[in-house]
């Protein structure tokens, strides 16, 4: 069963459909989804970040409209960007978005994210679980820039 999360994402999606971006009220959808809008907040953050290939812009007062937009340009300074805003702890979920949105750029092949995926898996990282998400956060960023550099050396 789908989660309120899971509903508003899809809800967004399908407003954006094949557009850029989309502006939405804040309040708006936290009084359609009867929900509080730090619900609306916690789908933005979580499931529209840069990570997963989406910038946030938001506007305070006025109702607290946001506009969503998809990134479609994918330069090296997208991908510097995606290693500044890893968190210090990366957890296996959110390493697979990021892997995921990877292939679907072209940044790395479906097999290339599968080895990553394998190297960073919680039976692979059988560490002390409090090192589990750093060390998965050291191996994606160590991967994201040896496949920039040796894209620089094509």
């Amino acid at each position: 069963m789908p989660t309120i999360s899971d509903i508003i994402e899809n809800f967004i999606l399908g407003t954006m459909g094949n557009d850029d971006d989309v502006n939405l009220s804040r309040n708006e959808l936290a009084d359609y989804f009867k929900c509080a809008p730090s619900q609306i907040n916690y789908v933005l953050t979580t499931r529209f970040n840069i990570n997963r290939g989406y910038i946030i812009q938001s506007q305070r007062g006025g109702g607290g409209y946001i506009k969503i937009e998809r990134i479609k340009d994918f330069d090296d300074n997208y991908f510097y960007k995606i290693i500044e805003n890893m968190p210090k702890e990366l957890g296996y979920n959110d390493a697979k978005y990021i892997l995921e949105d990877l292939v679907r750029k072209k940044f790395m092949t479906l097999e290339q994210a599968k080895i990553v995926s394998y190297a960073i898996s919680p039976k692979a990282l059988s560490n002390p679980v409090h090192l589990e998400g750093l060390i998965r956060s050291n191996i994606m960023k160590n991967t994201i820039l040896n496949i920039l550099k040796e894209k620089k050396d094509e």
